[in-house]
Order: C-alpha cells, then sequence, then structure tokens
C-alpha cells in the first residue's frame, strides 16, 4: 500500500512538471510570436499611388497586424520608372517577408528581382490594382501556380465600357470620343472589344490615339479637342503625371474627360468609375496578411474589385455645361469639388 502511494506520488509530480513545462514552453512561444516583426517592402514609382499603401496599412490592422509587428519599408522612384529594377533589389536585399507593388512598372521590376534563380527564398509579391495582368506576362491566369505574384487587379479592361457609358450618361450628347492610352505600359488590344462593343450601342465613334510622352499628349489634346465630345483615359504613369495639364487643356476647349483615379476628378477631371486607390489597397491587405502567415502566393486567387464608385467633380461640371442634379442621380456615388492646385 506503502509502495502504491509512493508510485502514484510520483506519477502526480511527473504530470506537474510536464504541465508546467508545457504551459511555460506555450507562453514563451506565443511571446517570441507576438514580438516577430513582418517587414513587407512597398515598390511604387509615385507619391500619387501611396494611397493605396495607406489602405493596406488600414487593412491590415483588421487581421492583427499593427505598428508594433509590421515594418513597412517603402522604396519610392518619384517618378522614374529606370530605377524600380535597382529599388526592386534594394528590397530583397533588406530581406523582407512580402512585397508590395502599386502598378504596372513596378509588379515588373519585383518580378524580375524575385525570380531570380540564385535567390534562396522566394519573396511573394502582391500587386494593388495592376489591370492587364495575365496580358502583361506577370501571371498566367486567376490562378497562377507558376509564379509568386497574385493581388487585387483593377478590372479597368473590363471596366472600359462602362466607363464609356456613364460618359455618354453624364454628356448625352457624345458622339466621338478621343481614346489615349500608352502602348509602352498598357496594351489597348484587351481594352478594345469592351470598347467597341459600347461604342457600337452607344452609337458613339471611337479615336484611339497611341501616346508615349507628355508632348505628343498635349498636341493630341489641341489638335483634336475642336471636333471630339468627350475623352477617355486608360491606364497609364503617363496620364497620373501631367493631369493638371490635362485639365487645363481640356477645360479650356471645353471637353469633358473620363479618368482613371478619384484623385484625378478631385483635381478637375469630370469623372471616374471603378475602385478607388484606397479600397484596393484594403482589399489587398488580406492577401499580404495570408502571405504574411505563410501562405503560398500560388494558390491565392486574383481578386477582382469589390467595390466600385462613380466619381464626378461638380465644380468641372459647371465649367463645361454639364447639367448635374445631385438629387436626380442616385448612380453617382460621389459628388466631389476640385482640390487646391
Amino acid at each position: 500500500m506503502k509502495k502504491r502511494m509512493i508510485f502514484v506520488s510520483l506519477f502526480i509530480i511527473c504530470i506537474a512538471i510536464l504541465i508546467l513545462y508545457y504551459s511555460t514552453y506555450i507562453q514563451i512561444n506565443a511571446e517570441e510570436k507576438e514580438c516577430e516583426v513582418y517587414k513587407i517592402g512597398v515598390l511604387t514609382v509615385t507619391d500619387e499611388r501611396l494611397v493605396k499603401v495607406e489602405g493596406m496599412y488600414e487593412g491590415l490592422k483588421q487581421y492583427g497586424f499593427s505598428e508594433d509587428n509590421v515594418d513597412i519599408i517603402i522604396k519610392n522612384a518619384s517618378g522614374d520608372v529606370e530605377i524600380l529594377d535597382e529599388l526592386a533589389q534594394e528590397i530583397m536585399d533588406i530581406g523582407v517577408d512580402a512585397i508590395v507593388t502599386t502598378g504596372t512598372s513596378e509588379t515588373a521590376a519585383a518580378k524580375k528581382a524575385t525570380m531570380n534563380k540564385e535567390i534562396n527564398k522566394e519573396i511573394p509579391v502582391a500587386f494593388i490594382g495592376v489591370g492587364c495582368t495575365v496580358e502583361l506576362g506577370f501571371v498566367e491566369g486567376n490562378i497562377s501556380t507558376a509564379c509568386n505574384i497574385t493581388g487585387v487587379d483593377s478590372h479597368y479592361v473590363q471596366l472600359s465600357g462602362k466607363r464609356l457609358e456613364f460618359l455618354k450618361r453624364l454628356v448625352p450628347d457624345t458622339e466621338e470620343v478621343l481614346v489615349l492610352y500608352n502602348p509602352e505600359t498598357t496594351p489597348f488590344g484587351p481594352s478594345s472589344e469592351f470598347l467597341y462593343d459600347a461604342a457600337e450601342k452607344l452609337s458613339i465613334q471611337l479615336d484611339i490615339v497611341p501616346v508615349t510622352s507628355q508632348k505628343e499628349v498635349v498636341e493630341v489634346l489641341n489638335e483634336k479637342s475642336d471636333y471630339v465630345d468627350g475623352v477617355m483615359l486608360m491606364c497609364s504613369l503617363l496620364f497620373e503625371s501631367m493631369i493638371d495639364s490635362i485639365v487645363e487643356i481640356t477645360l479650356e476647349n471645353q471637353v469633358p474627360v473620363m479618368g482613371i483615379t478619384d484623385r484625378q476628378v478631385e483635381k478637375g477631371i469630370l469623372a471616374f468609375y471603378g475602385s478607388t486607390s484606397q479600397n484596393e489597397g484594403i482589399q489587398a491587405a488580406r492577401i499580404v496578411a495570408n502571405m504574411l502567415k505563410g501562405q503560398d502566393p500560388r494558390i491565392i486567387p486574383i481578386e477582382s474589385p469589390e467595390k466600385l464608385e462613380l466619381y464626378i467633380n461638380v465644380d468641372t461640371a459647371r465649367q463645361l455645361g454639364v447639367d448635374i442634379e445631385t438629387t436626380k442621380m442616385p448612380f453617382v456615388d460621389h459628388f466631389v469639388h476640385n482640390s487646391e492646385r
């Protein structure tokens, strides 16, 4: 009986030691995880696109990330596309857990840097608001098992026809629209089917013009503003970088413009339809959070915009003589005014 009591006592002591050990291990492990800091390298070509990063950071908070456990390292080319490869390599040298890109050129540079076969660890890349991702060769499809890139697609191609439709709806007399695109960054082909289909239904004649420099943009706008009824800008850093000049020329010539970002509407463009940069960033946070938690980007589907909105600049509409009655336009999500320029 006495031996049995000793055995039971020793057994209880062993169990207690094991419980103490594992509880201590779990606590230490939890503390280590709490102290772990994830590094996110952000590659952007201009300040204008940093609003996407702000949205992403806001979204990451919903998934338990904060300034205490996330270090966001931003490399900004400040408009110089030529140095993006160098900045992408700098991000790689730092050693980050994920790379976030804010546009087409940035994604191209990040892909080039991360697909280097000499790198032992392949860094996942999440793009925010990039269109034509398949056509540009970034991915093979909605789920791309062959590469480390995924993200939120702007659906800019698919929305081309809808943007033309809204331009016609705002300016009913529209019969001919000048479409400007930069072939060096974004091919027109993917959007053509959507645009031509919408143009036919709306009885609109399209004047498609490729431009590759600010000088060409100015020349084309001055030349064609006399006979076109509207302008559509396709997605390009070129137009982002000279939006003030585009606003000035088109207002002078009384030509309404369908822009490519909500920020451009604030600067004087008549309208924008699509997903805002802020919303794209917030949505991309889910993808980035999954990457930081170890999910393979190859199995993370490319996402479509969750929220599409129509922005109208009231001040510009008045200058153009466009009739804007807010109470009779429930399809408009935001009526805005010019920001200080």
